[in-house]
């Protein structure tokens, strides 16, 4: 079905660092997935083989039925899994429409049609207004906006979101949050890691915790956030005892 993924048994290690252990999930076409964990749980690394960046030392990960481990990052988004970043890399001496532009000509047949395709992209995240201005000038919510027009620029059929709140100011959440509600209205499958626990349990259906590389629990936002293992992992022990 188009946008599902199913994730199977992953694992990576980086020389005695077991960063990611036998974890496997499954992505509903047209779900909102959120992915948590405190700093060094393996949500990156898991990202990054889910997108192509990191091969997993076993494991698979399919999309749309369609076994994908192993192959580059540009033949998977070719399919329609692309990945933002949590660093926003606009490329500062263009401006925001030359930036959509550039992945616009992923698809479109002319610089044209790519140019059409990125205003259309940027009159969708917010930032129509922004097109000629050049992209350094760009402030952290408008960068976070500017990589996903990118993104969307591409026609991917599911979005892996690093951190899309990370550095937006809290008046920006609320409206950031409706935007990604809206482009899962129009079919996107989208798979967020984020460290603003109540940005992402009002944003996603369903939530799992990382701890350590492997998943903790997975349910609700409620009962993910109120379960005492995750709890744990991101007060430790003492505190979470206090609280």
């Amino acid at each position: 079905m188009a946008g599902d993924l199913s994730v199977r048994a992953v694992s990576r290690a980086f020389g005695g660092l077991q960063a990611v252990r036998s974890v496997s999930f499954d992505v509903a076409p047209g779900e909102i997935l959120g992915i948590i964990g405190p700093n060094g749980a393996g949500k990156s690394t898991l990202f990054n083989m889910i997108a192509g960046e990191v091969k997993p030392d076993s494991g698979s990960v399919s999309f749309e039925g369609q076994v994908i481990t192993g192959r580059a990052v540009e033949a998977i988004a070719r399919r329609g899994l692309v990945k933002t970043f949590q660093t926003s890399r606009p490329f500062g001496s263009l401006t925001f429409l030359e930036n959509v532009m550039v992945a616009a000509l992923s698809h479109a047949p002319s610089m044209a049609a790519a140019r059409a395709a990125a205003r259309e992209q940027l009159e969708r995240v917010g930032l129509g207004h922004r097109a000629d201005v050049p992209s350094a000038w760009a402030s952290t919510g408008q960068r976070k906006r500017l990589d996903i027009a990118r993104a969307l620029a591409t026609r991917p059929r599911l979005l892996l979101l690093d951190e899309p709140f990370g550095g937006v100011d809290l008046p920006s959440v609320d409206s950031l949050i409706a935007l990604l509600q809206a482009l899962r209205s129009t079919g996107i499958t989208l798979v967020v890691i984020e460290h603003n626990l109540d940005a992402v349990q009002r944003l996603v259906d369903r939530l799992i915790a990382l701890h350590l590389g492997e998943i903790v629990t997975m349910g609700t936002p409620a009962q993910v956030t109120s379960d005492e293992r995750v709890i744990r992992a991101y007060l430790g022990a003492s505190e979470a005892t206090h609280a």
